[in-house]
């Protein structure tokens, strides 16, 4: 069971190594260890923490010689982590041109933009666009459908990436493209969105379809994967970020490009990856399971999805979502997720599951408990998301020590859409329900889905415990579902190491863990809340190395 206490605690040290050793002293050092220990100075010999405590007792344990960092009175804390991303994917939607909210207020502005941007494309050129998003930006039609493509790129494949990831519209040449006829039927835990008579309309839900359509999309996979991992990880690392949660990573090529990196000094994170489930065979011909891997770059468990997105309505619900009798779409059956958490576990694997939906959040739970029921000892499970929660459900995640990691851009940027097309008020204060999940004691992380959002681990804070709304800045998606600081700084540290089967090695500043640091500008808990994103990022260090 993961446990947090906040409370006074001691100091501690232990006999200085024989190689270099750093102190970093004269601050304000937020251990984030289990009693939330401040300390003024900590030192580390090489990549490991040898000394926490107050100065004296620091330079004391350091001795002659030792390499001082003057913290000025500066804040530090552990290496911030997030639990979920996706670098290599996400890097890849690069290649997609962005038609979001940020840059088109209405669909119709967008599709406008979109013509004139693939005017001349050909049948041996790509028209590819990313971040609609139905919920967020009007559109005076009832659906996008490929219809509306072929008036962009009549000759060219078009393919729109919708916001969220869970989603595409396609053109008829890009159907043409994948195969797809009139009469193409459905594939497992996947849809195709139809017009009346019965014709593919160009929507594609569910993993089986993007991913089918992914395999033929040229840029896409001609993507340079290191190079681009190489820019989102300095990225990553100038906001203080040193380990990142893979969830998940689809084939051996790629996590092979995570070996390589990992074998590179130069490289700043850390990952800890998910394999996905449905590329089993893959993973066992070629030998990579749960344990492959370093402090680096390591295989820690599985990646399973039981439905797709709210946002994109396809996330699976015990209601319709609103004004509609939709109840969204089921990724796995029941009986597919019972076998994976058995399966996945019995393998060695931790299992992360993703579910949206407050059903499909009740069917991760019943395989959780089906295991158990079995003496199959499922370890840490945890649950992606997990964005609409009920009372009755945060009392079984407490019952079964499962842990959940929030996407909270979700409220940050879709809360007004939750509130007013997806779901209705009502519904949308059970989005993200980190208040409830404190006072039950239920632990969680906060992550970005990288690329779905783009936060910094301190913006991540700051929508945590204000919940305010991008496009309404004035309400409150739920007032006591504010967290706390402590808690939403646990999210992005202690929480995630041990999500990730790494709080032996990162997550605080504790002797014998990994030398990941960060140095901020202010300490979190003494500003304002809506202005902890404004705090900088002054220094990070991963393995006892200046990163940034």
């Amino acid at each position: 069971m993961y446990r947090f206490i906040i409370s006074a605690a001691f100091f501690f040290a232990t006999p200085v190594l024989s190689q270099e050793v750093t102190v970093m002293s004269g601050g304000n050092i937020l251990t984030m260890d289990e009693n939330f220990t401040i300390a003024e100075a900590l030192a580390f010999s090489g990549n490991e923490i040898i000394a926490v405590g107050s100065d004296e007792e620091v330079m004391e344990a350091a001795g002659a010689g030792t390499q001082v960092v003057d913290l000025a009175g500066k804040t530090v804390m552990p290496g911030f982590i997030d639990a979920h991303t996706h670098p290599i994917g996400g890097g890849g939607s690069s290649v997609f041109e962005n038609v979001g909210i940020d840059r088109f207020s209405t669909i119709e502005e967008a599709l406008a933009y979109m013509k004139t941007a693939a005017e001349g494309k050909t049948a041996d050129d790509w028209v590819l666009f990313v971040n609609l998003d139905l919920s967020t930006q009007a559109f005076s039609e009832p659906a996008l459908t490929r219809e509306h493509l072929d008036e962009v790129a009549p000759d060219a494949p078009a393919v729109v990436w919708q916001a969220g990831g869970h989603k595409m519209t396609v053109n008829s040449k890009m159907l043409e493209v994948m195969g797809v006829a009139d009469d193409t039927p459905d594939p497992d835990g996947a849809e195709y969105g139809r017009f009346e008579d019965g014709r593919p309309d160009g929507n594609l839900s569910g993993g089986a379809l993007l991913m089918k359509a992914v395999a033929e999309i040229e840029p896409y996979q001609n993507y340079d994967r290191v190079s681009g991992t190489i820019a989102i990880a300095k990225d990553w690392a100038s906001k203080g970020v040193t380990a990142v949660g893979v969830a998940g990573v689809s084939s051996v090529a790629d996590w092979e490009t995570f070996v390589s990196l990992a074998a590179d000094d130069g490289f700043p994170i850390r990952t800890r990856n998910y394999l996905r489930w449905e590329n089993l065979e893959a993973w066992d011909d070629a030998e990579v399971s749960p344990g492959t891997g370093d402090n680096m770059a390591r295989v820690i468990g599985w990646k399973i999805s039981a439905d797709g997105s709210n946002q994109a309505f396809t996330g699976l619900q015990r209601e319709p979502y609103l004004n509609s009798d939709n109840l969204g779409l089921a990724y796995m059956i029941q009986n597919d997720i019972n076998f994976a958490v058995a399966d996945g576990t019995v393998r060695g694997g931790q299992m992360a599951m993703h579910g949206n939906g407050n059903a499909s959040i009740d069917n991760i739970i019943a395989a959780v408990e089906k295991a158990r029921s079995e003496g199959i000892e499922v370890v840490r499970p945890r649950i992606e998301h997990c964005s609409i929660t009920e009372d009755d459900q945060i009392a079984k995640l407490k019952e079964l020590d499962i842990t959940c990691s929030f996407l909270i851009a979700h409220v940050l940027y879709w809360g007004e859409a939750f509130r007013d097309t997806v779901f209705g008020e009502e519904k949308a204060l059970k989005l993200d329900r980190t208040g409830s999940f404190e006072r039950a004691g239920v632990a969680y992380s906060l992550h970005t889905d990288y690329s779905v959002s783009v936060l910094s681990p301190l913006q991540m804070v700051e929508a945590a415990v204000t919940r305010t709304l991008f496009t309404d800045p004035d309400y409150v998606l739920g007032a006591n579902e504010r967290a706390s600081i402590e808690m939403a700084l646990r999210a992005i540290t202690s929480v995630p190491a041990f999500q990730l089967l790494s709080d032996e090695e990162i997550g605080s500043l504790e002797v014998g863990k990994l030398a990941d640091i960060v140095i901020l500008s202010d300490d979190p808990r003494s500003v304002r809340a809506d202005a902890i994103s404004e705090i900088s990022i002054l220094e990070t260090w991963m393995d006892g190395e200046r990163t940034y």
